[in-house]
């Protein structure tokens, strides 16, 4: 879900950076410094019924499993032309199964998922009442995952895999996207990137009702824009920080912005000025200080990690 300004709609937000939100039990003193080892549960493909979904939203589901799987072998030939860096992104985005779209990417070998506090609600009561989500990636795979900690004044949300269907018992680690290595302003400035995200089905711009004929992924490329003057790179609430030109639409939020020569995370797509037509995001500064309160061990992670696994019969 892209979103324009937050001026335009309503929020309940309670969460600010210096005391973002997290789930009782994830933030478990034991837990910080530390990347937890958490099972994951495996369930077998093809189960009628997942977790947590009505029948319409396991349908749901299933009909963009299809379509990812239809596409996936163009898609992957769109990001390999730009090189390994960007099938690696690929591997590392996963884009909500729910009508609402919404888009995501790992950043952990462990199975961590970083995307929009948005996409899990607009406030800490929805949040709350919503932790659990189902995402795919571009194959088609269906991973279950938990929101743990949840930042709406960053615009920022962290969630874990719990379950993945698939038949394999032996998963391996999770393909992950490394953040870029610099904060300073200069890494904002006409940066060349490349997008990846899930743009909504419905157009938004027509004046009936109809559906647009996007694929669920999209690889878009364009120019990080600077920071908004005088903003506050780690106040996200209103509209993000960071500015940038790649085409997104409606649900591209939390879709990755890359460096298009290294793959590394430099931002997430967030938002976009419907008067200025110019697409925001969350800056990397904002992800590093979100992510360094809560796992500040996760760029020690090497990609050879362990997960535990729990298979479901």
């Amino acid at each position: 879900m892209t979103r324009k300004p937050r001026s335009t709609t309503s929020q309940e937000t309670t969460a600010d950076s210096t005391n973002p939100v997290s789930m009782a039990g994830s933030a478990d003193p034991a837990h910080q410094g530390t990347i937890p080892s958490t099972a994951i549960k495996i369930i077998p493909t093809g189960q009628r019924n997942f977790p947590g979904l009505t029948t319409e939203e396991t349908g749901l589901l299933r009909k963009k499993q299809y379509r990812l799987r239809l596409a996936k072998a163009p898609l992957a030939r769109t990001a390999a032309a730009y090189g390994k860096h960007i099938t690696t992104a690929l591997q590392a985005t996963y884009i909500f199964a729910q009508h609402e779209a919404g888009t995501a990417a790992c950043i952990d070998p462990h199975g961590w998922i970083l995307t929009c506090s948005h996409c899990f609600g607009e406030s800490e009561r929805e949040w709350r009442e919503n932790m659990y989500k189902w995402l795919l990636d571009y194959t088609g795979k269906s991973v279950q995952v938990e929101c743990c900690f949840w930042d709406g004044r960053r615009d920022l949300a962290l969630a874990r895999v719990v379950s993945v269907e698939t038949d394999e018992v032996d998963m391996g680690a999770f393909e992950f996207i490394p953040l870029h290595s610099s904060t300073s302003a200069g890494v904002y400035g006409r940066a060349d990137i490349v997008c990846l995200g899930q743009p909504g089905s419905e157009d938004l711009e027509s004046e009936s009702p109809q559906a647009t004929d996007y694929d669920l992924i999209e690889i878009s490329e364009g120019r990080l824009r600077g920071l908004v003057p005088d903003a506050d790179p780690h106040d996200n609430s209103e509209i993000g920080s960071l500015k940038h030109d790649a085409w997104t639409y409606w649900g591209h939020s939390g879709a990755p912005l890359v460096c298009g020569r290294t793959g590394k995370l430099l931002g997430l797509h967030s938002s976009w000025d419907d008067m200025t037509a110019m697409r925001h995001g969350v800056p990397l500064v904002a992800i590093r200080a979100f992510l360094g309160s809560h796992l500040p061990g996760f760029e020690a992670a090497g990609s050879d990690a362990n997960v535990d696994i729990i298979i479901i019969d």
